[in-house]
Protein backbone atom coordinates (compact mmCIF):
# COMPACT_ATOMS: atom_id res chain seq x y z
CA UNK A 1 0.00 0.00 0.00
CA UNK A 2 2.95 2.09 0.82
CA UNK A 3 4.36 2.41 -2.96
CA UNK A 4 0.72 2.77 -4.45
CA UNK A 5 0.14 6.02 -2.07
CA UNK A 6 3.65 7.16 -3.28
CA UNK A 7 2.87 6.22 -6.91
CA UNK A 8 -0.22 8.85 -6.09
CA UNK A 9 2.00 11.51 -4.52
CA UNK A 10 4.60 11.37 -7.50
CA UNK A 11 1.71 11.62 -9.88
CA UNK A 12 -0.03 14.97 -7.81
CA UNK A 13 3.20 16.52 -7.75
CA UNK A 14 3.75 15.95 -11.51
CA UNK A 15 0.47 17.28 -12.34
CA UNK A 16 1.53 20.43 -10.16
CA UNK A 17 4.47 21.07 -11.94
CA UNK A 18 3.04 20.27 -15.32
CA UNK A 19 0.41 23.28 -14.39
CA UNK A 20 3.06 25.48 -13.19
CA UNK A 21 5.04 24.66 -16.24
CA UNK A 22 2.52 25.28 -18.64
CA UNK A 23 1.94 28.89 -16.92
CA UNK A 24 5.47 29.74 -17.36
CA UNK A 25 6.37 27.78 -21.07
CA UNK A 26 4.50 31.24 -22.87
CA UNK A 27 6.33 33.24 -20.50
CA UNK A 28 9.40 31.81 -21.73
CA UNK A 29 8.58 31.66 -24.97
CA UNK A 30 7.52 35.13 -25.07
CA UNK A 31 10.97 36.25 -23.13
CA UNK A 32 13.21 34.31 -26.08
CA UNK A 33 14.88 32.76 -23.21
CA UNK A 34 17.63 30.97 -23.95
CA UNK A 35 18.12 27.23 -24.10
CA UNK A 36 21.06 26.18 -21.77
CA UNK A 37 22.24 22.46 -22.12
CA UNK A 38 22.69 20.34 -19.09
CA UNK A 39 22.78 16.70 -20.21
CA UNK A 40 23.50 14.68 -23.66
CA UNK A 41 23.24 11.50 -25.32
CA UNK A 42 25.50 10.51 -27.72
CA UNK A 43 25.45 7.45 -29.65
CA UNK A 44 28.55 5.46 -30.47
CA UNK A 45 29.96 7.86 -33.43
CA UNK A 46 29.59 10.72 -31.49
CA UNK A 47 25.86 12.03 -32.49
CA UNK A 48 23.92 14.10 -30.62
CA UNK A 49 20.32 11.72 -30.21
CA UNK A 50 19.12 13.80 -27.13
CA UNK A 51 19.67 16.73 -24.68
CA UNK A 52 17.90 18.45 -21.80
CA UNK A 53 18.25 21.68 -20.27
CA UNK A 54 16.70 24.77 -18.78
CA UNK A 55 14.53 26.76 -20.99
CA UNK A 56 13.83 30.30 -18.52
CA UNK A 57 13.06 28.04 -15.60
CA UNK A 58 11.77 24.97 -17.59
CA UNK A 59 13.31 21.82 -17.97
CA UNK A 60 13.02 20.46 -21.04
CA UNK A 61 14.44 17.02 -23.45
CA UNK A 62 14.92 17.66 -27.04
CA UNK A 63 15.40 14.95 -29.60
CA UNK A 64 15.65 15.39 -32.83
CA UNK A 65 16.13 18.87 -32.45
CA UNK A 66 12.05 19.18 -31.01
CA UNK A 67 11.50 20.13 -27.70
CA UNK A 68 9.24 17.80 -26.07
CA UNK A 69 6.44 18.27 -23.45
CA UNK A 70 5.51 16.82 -20.25
CA UNK A 71 9.41 16.92 -19.48
CA UNK A 72 8.32 19.42 -16.07
CA UNK A 73 10.73 18.41 -13.72
CA UNK A 74 15.05 17.51 -13.42
CA UNK A 75 14.09 13.87 -11.86
CA UNK A 76 12.19 13.59 -15.09
CA UNK A 77 14.48 14.96 -17.36
CA UNK A 78 17.26 12.29 -15.71
CA UNK A 79 14.93 9.32 -16.31
CA UNK A 80 13.53 10.26 -20.28
CA UNK A 81 17.47 10.71 -20.68
CA UNK A 82 18.43 7.38 -19.28
CA UNK A 83 15.51 5.66 -20.85
CA UNK A 84 16.08 7.00 -24.38
CA UNK A 85 19.83 5.53 -23.32
CA UNK A 86 18.53 1.98 -22.33
CA UNK A 87 16.38 2.57 -26.12
CA UNK A 88 19.53 2.27 -27.85
CA UNK A 89 21.90 0.16 -26.54
CA UNK A 90 18.77 -2.56 -26.78
CA UNK A 91 18.83 -1.71 -30.50
CA UNK A 92 22.72 -2.47 -30.93
CA UNK A 93 23.86 1.72 -30.38
CA UNK A 94 26.14 2.60 -27.90
CA UNK A 95 24.77 5.44 -25.78
CA UNK A 96 27.20 7.99 -23.20
CA UNK A 97 24.73 9.80 -21.13
CA UNK A 98 26.58 12.71 -19.48
CA UNK A 99 24.95 14.91 -16.86
CA UNK A 100 25.46 18.34 -15.58
CA UNK A 101 25.98 19.21 -11.38
CA UNK A 102 23.33 21.54 -11.81
CA UNK A 103 20.93 18.48 -13.13
CA UNK A 104 22.12 16.15 -10.70
CA UNK A 105 21.74 18.51 -7.58
CA UNK A 106 18.24 19.72 -8.79
CA UNK A 107 17.12 15.96 -9.10
CA UNK A 108 18.47 14.81 -6.04
CA UNK A 109 16.87 17.67 -4.29
CA UNK A 110 13.71 17.28 -5.86
CA UNK A 111 13.54 13.32 -4.77
CA UNK A 112 15.12 14.25 -1.56
CA UNK A 113 11.05 16.40 -1.25
CA UNK A 114 9.44 13.51 -2.14
CA UNK A 115 11.61 11.12 0.66
CA UNK A 116 13.55 9.75 -1.72
CA UNK A 117 17.02 9.17 -2.78
CA UNK A 118 17.81 10.15 -6.02
CA UNK A 119 18.21 6.72 -7.31
CA UNK A 120 14.78 5.59 -5.80
CA UNK A 121 13.21 8.72 -7.41
CA UNK A 122 14.19 8.05 -10.52
CA UNK A 123 13.35 4.11 -10.33
CA UNK A 124 9.97 5.29 -9.24
CA UNK A 125 9.20 7.69 -12.17
CA UNK A 126 10.53 4.66 -14.79
CA UNK A 127 8.02 2.87 -13.30
CA UNK A 128 5.73 5.30 -13.75
CA UNK A 129 6.39 5.68 -17.40
CA UNK A 130 6.18 2.11 -17.83
CA UNK A 131 2.91 1.73 -16.35
CA UNK A 132 1.98 4.58 -19.02
CA UNK A 133 3.00 2.42 -21.76
CA UNK A 134 1.98 -0.38 -20.77
CA UNK A 135 -1.28 0.75 -20.74
CA UNK A 136 -1.32 2.57 -23.97
CA UNK A 137 -0.51 -0.53 -24.95
CA UNK A 138 -3.18 -2.54 -23.67
CA UNK A 139 -5.34 0.46 -24.77
CA UNK A 140 -3.94 0.00 -28.22
CA UNK A 141 -4.47 -3.94 -28.29
CA UNK A 142 -8.55 -3.82 -27.23
CA UNK A 143 -8.54 -0.75 -30.13
CA UNK A 144 -7.19 -3.42 -32.59
CA UNK A 145 -8.95 -6.45 -31.42
CA UNK A 146 -12.39 -4.55 -31.54
CA UNK A 147 -11.67 -3.43 -35.07
CA UNK A 148 -11.17 -7.32 -36.24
Amino acid sequence: MLAMSQHSKAKREAKKKREKKAANAATARRTGAPFVAHAQLLDDSGALVAAGGLHGSDWVMVVAGRALDGIDSPGLLMAMLKHTATRCESEGRGAALTFSPVLEQAAAQEAAEGGHTLEAWLALLEAERAEHAEKKRALAEARQTHLH
